[in-house]
């Protein structure tokens, strides 16, 4: 592979990736995009999938002037949370929550992105990895990375990641968006269900390898509470840029990080979608300004250290305790959520400023 130095390289065609490329394109840059897959989409073994995740998709289309609408991204009316064993029902879109189709298909929003990318002339050259400290060396100063959830770029790049486990399935479900969550003894952080356009995807995960019993119970929760049968579950393994206090970065030496390599997602939940769009928009503007963007990336990552040491305090906490604080927490929200359901949306980067106008 011989790479241009006139180019801007943007390696990672996810959701970080490809809006960082599209702005590329459209700002005058000739640009690539190396993708480890071969096609735009993620990991097959993990895709197709739904993410449930608040966004703000009108705003967010208008600042990247990307359109952001169903199918590829639909608001979900309905949320079902259980906090060990008691359900609750809140209204999604007051939690400006939307489903969010991922992977290969032509209704998901990498493919979306993907085919306007194409016509703001954007190449793509599928089948390179980074992998190595000597991958990282042959990418031009100015080259965006935006690896999503492989370990080896956070190791190549010198970059802290924390690891995540789980378990994972994704089938066929039909009707209107709905998002349903566990917080429960079989996870340490939370299980969830999503659907979108005829997929169905169910997630349950933690920040230690989890048990085949987890699975097991996980699967009677989905049985038991939602009359939901998936099949096919296989293990899942990632790293995310939560580790440390300092995790968010937009640079590393002369390359320029975007998506959760840059420690864009909040560390409480890992809500990443509209955190991984924005800072595509801000590695793109570093190519041509890095203190413009460096001012950017540093005001919507401003309360991340809150969440991370919220996350640190809740960790060591044991069940018997978190039920508690996680059923009032969900009460709260519940009863009052004009006034109190925004506690989760303002830890996701870039949410408040983008929903004050910013």
């Amino acid at each position: 592979m011989v790479l241009i130095m006139s180019e801007v390289i943007v390696v990672g065609a996810g959701l970080a990736g490809l809006s960082a490329a599209i702005l590329c394109a459209r700002a005058g840059h000739a640009v690539r995009v190396l993708e480890r897959y071969k096609r735009v989409g993620g990991d097959p073994g993990h895709h197709p999938s739904v993410d449930s995740t608040p966004m703000l998709p009108d705003r967010m289309g208008k600042l990247l002037g990307i359109e952001l609408k169903p199918p590829q991204v639909t608001p979900t009316p309905t949320v079902h949370f259980f906090a060990y064993g008691k359900h609750y029902e809140m209204d999604g879109t007051r939690q400006h929550l939307h489903a969010v189709e991922r992977g290969p298909r032509p209704t998901s929003l990498e493919n979306h992105l993907y085919r306007i990318a194409e016509q703001a002339g954007v190449r793509f050259e599928f089948g390179w990895t980074l992998r190595t400290q000597n991958d990282a060396a042959q990418l031009p100063p100015g080259s965006i990375v935006a690896t999503g959830l492989h370990h080896e770029p956070y190791q190549a790049l010198g970059i802290p990641w924390q690891e995540v486990y789980g378990f994972v399935a994704n089938g066929r479900f039909e009707g209107p968006p709905m998002a349903v969550a566990w917080f429960d003894s079989f996870a340490g952080d939370y299980s969830y269900f999503a659907n979108a356009n005829g997929v169905a995807f169910a997630l349950a995960f933690d920040r230690k390898p989890l048990p085949r019993t987890s699975q097991e119970r996980f699967v009677e929760r989905l049985r038991q509470d939602m009359g939901i049968e998936l099949e096919g579950w296989r293990s899942f393994e990632g790293a995310v840029g939560v580790k440390r206090l300092d995790n968010p970065r937009l640079f590393s030496g002369p390359l320029i990080l975007a998506g959760s390599l840059a420690g864009m997602q909040d560390p409480f939940f890992f809500f990443g979608v509209h955190a991984s769009l924005i800072s595509g928009g801000i590695a793109a503007l570093a190519v041509d300004d890095k203190a413009a963007a460096w001012e950017r990336f540093r005001k919507i990552s401003s309360l991340y250290k809150y969440s991370f040491v919220g996350r640190r305090l809740f960790e060591p906490l044991p069940h018997s305790v978190r039920k508690p604080l996680l059923r009032a927490f969900t009460e709260v929200q519940v009863r009052w959520p004009d006034r109190f359901g925004g506690l989760t949306l303002h830890t996701i980067p870039g949410f408040k400023d983008l929903e004050g106008g910013g």
